[in-house]
């Protein structure tokens, strides 16, 4: 089971959000999910199945497919079944089944998306209201930061638009990182820094619950919107060269240390 896979039970719900809005509507969601699936399967109709993944240490790109074909199912049965317990259909032995395995799991995951109204209840791991619209938005970043993941082990890029990857840091900065603290997976921060993309402005500090995005911030780190979220997946570092720092390179390096994300 997915769900205890990682480590996700009946009563792992936010009780109360610091998440910003969502940035795209569900059809926009939708719209992105349909792109990176099709793209996924795509990697694994003609991609080296043993590559190893740079970005996900210990694992290959079949380990990853049978991790997001896993998690494409048990989102699905969230929605329908209103709870984390799904029995999913595991990966074949065979590689050359895999990419129609993918392709079953993907489909599960859209057809309910299509035929569920996102305001319907849904259980899900973020904040009231708890509806489908949550698992609109988490399975975009979900296969976007794998994508980017399995391209990078393809030597393909697969760039992340700009839309989605701010979307994405409010998803960590407003949801997994307090989360992580919540569930006693790391205590609060200590040292606070601040990223920067344009005129968007996010803070990561303390517990996470109420981050004030004018606070002052012992360092920033600004950049495009894709290697920002990409620094808070643990995808790149601080010496990507898209990425400028400033103030306190110690204190970021003690945030970015931190696991704020599961």
């Amino acid at each position: 089971m997915v769900g205890r896979i990682f480590g996700i039970g009946h009563d792992d719900q936010m009780s109360s959000s610091p998440v910003r809005p969502p940035r795209l509507t569900p059809s926009d969601y939708l719209g992105r999910i349909d792109r990176a699936t099709e793209q996924f399967a795509d990697l694994i109709a003609a991609g080296d199945l043993t590559a190893a993944l740079p970005t996900c240490p210990g694992w290959t790109f079949t380990d990853l497919i049978a991790h997001l074909g896993e998690i494409h199912q048990w989102a699905a049965h969230a929605i329908v079944a209103g709870n984390p317990d799904a029995e999913t259909i595991p990966e074949p032995s065979e590689p050359a089944a895999l990419v129609d395995w993918y392709r079953m799991a993907a489909g599960v995951l859209t057809d309910v998306l299509r035929t569920t109204d996102p305001e319907a209840p849904a259980w899900t791991f973020g904040p009231k209201p708890r509806t489908a619209s949550f698992w609109f938005r988490r399975q975009v970043h979900e296969t976007t930061v794998h994508l980017w993941d399995a391209g990078r082990a393809q030597n393909q890029s697969r760039p992340i638009d700009d839309d989605v990857a701010r979307d994405g840091i409010d998803e960590v900065t407003g949801l997994f990182f307090p989360r992580q603290v919540r569930l006693g997976r790391i205590p609060p921060l200590e040292r606070t820094l601040a990223l920067v993309a344009d005129s968007d402005r996010w803070v990561l500090a303390g517990d996470g619950t109420d981050p004030d995005p004018g606070v002052e911030a012992e360092a920033t780190v600004h950049g495009p919107p894709e290697p920002l979220l990409l620094l808070l997946w643990g995808r790149i570092g601080l010496d990507d060269p898209r990425l400028q720092l400033s103030g306190d390179e110690a204190a970021a390096d003690a945030v970015l240390r931190a696991a704020l994300v599961p």
